[in-house]
């Protein structure tokens, strides 16, 4: 599954064009030490030429009826710091391509797409496809993760994406190389407050999680379910969602596997999945924490372990021994 990365703009958040993620397109000629994502830049610059020189035969003046397409207000000098090479092309701007049927040319753009820039942050490497790993991150995220969205100077966001573990290892030696992998980031706060927070401030990682994968901002407990992203794809390629899950809230539950979750629509989900691969899950009633919050009951019987073991085994495996352990145990393997 191909990913439009176009999505990761947000025309509601970005009220002005300094705030639009962009496609790194910054030339080799104008960096001290181009590496990997300059070439990839002039890919694109390229392609944006071919479309240049194809249009101007149509219309001379297509670039003004471009510009007035961008919601944004667009200097000369920018569209021309666009074209050599020298700043980088907000996403929005390339989407508004479409309109002059240029296809082939946009199809070309969105293959050497890899790289994303904001204007503060450094360029990351943005995944295409939609990999184990990434939806693995994504049960994570759901269960023990936030994304919280926090409005600073004027219009403007601080972005963070934030995974709560008690066990620092897991979050250094397990997540830390996936997000590397995965989106080549290379800055990371870890932190200690009644357990072990994992910050990763990045607006383009947390507008990927949210506009591409579909997870909300904010406090999510209460509308938790499982993304329309996931829900399409084939029942077994969701077992890295369920292993990110397992390694943040299903953990032992009396004598089986399971947890509470504030939100019913996402028990019913879970529930719902689980019985396409042929797991009989459970949803055993309704408490209240603190007489307040609502707790919905979700249970992994005993008997159903060692067929969730094998599915486990045979495409992604939870990443924390002591949930492997637990799995083992209940599966009745020594």
């Amino acid at each position: 599954m191909r990913l439009n990365l176009f999505k990761l703009h947000d025309l509601e958040l970005d009220s002005s064009l300094r705030q639009c993620l962009r496609a790194y397109t910054i030339l080799p000629k104008f960096c001290k030490n181009p590496d990997d994502k300059n070439i990839k830049a002039k890919q694109i610059i390229n392609c944006l030429r071919t479309i240049d020189k194809k249009l101007k035969h149509k219309n001379k003046d297509w670039r003004k009826k471009w510009v007035e397409l961008i919601p944004y207000q667009i200097k000369k000098e920018t569209l021309k710091d666009w074209f050599i090479g020298r700043a980088s092309i907000p996403l929005i701007a390339l989407e508004k391509l479409y309109y002059f049927n240029c296809k082939l040319e946009l199809r070309k753009i969105c293959n050497n797409l890899k790289y994303v820039s904001s204007s503060t942050k450094e360029p990351i490497r943005m995944p295409t496809e939609l990999s184990a790993d990434l939806i693995y991150l994504t049960g994570l995220i759901l269960g023990d993760g936030s994304m919280p969205r926090t409005k600073i100077k004027g219009n403007n966001y601080d972005y963070k994406l934030q995974i709560i573990s008690k066990h620092k290892k897991f979050l250094t030696k397990q997540i830390v190389p996936l997000f590397k992998k995965n989106f080549g980031i290379r800055r990371f706060d870890l932190r200690y407050r009644n357990a072990w927070m994992l910050t990763i401030r990045h607006k383009s990682v947390t507008r990927f999680f949210n506009k591409i994968v579909g997870l909300p901002f904010g406090n999510k407990s209460s509308i938790a379910e499982i993304p329309q992203i996931i829900k399409t794809l084939h029942p077994k390629k969701v077992i890295p969602f369920i292993a990110g899950l397992i390694d943040s809230d299903i953990g032992k539950h009396s004598k089986a596997m399971g947890c509470t979750f504030r939100s019913k629509k996402l028990v019913v989900e879970l529930i719902d999945y689980f019985g396409k691969i042929g797991i009989t899950a459970k949803h055993y009633g309704i408490h209240y924490k603190n007489e307040i919050y609502e707790q919905n009951d979700f249970t992994i019987p005993k008997s159903q372990i060692k067929r969730l073991k094998g599915l486990l085994t045979e495409v992604y495996l939870p990443k924390r021994k002591d949930r492997l352990k637990t799995i083992y145990e209940l599966a009745g393997i020594p």
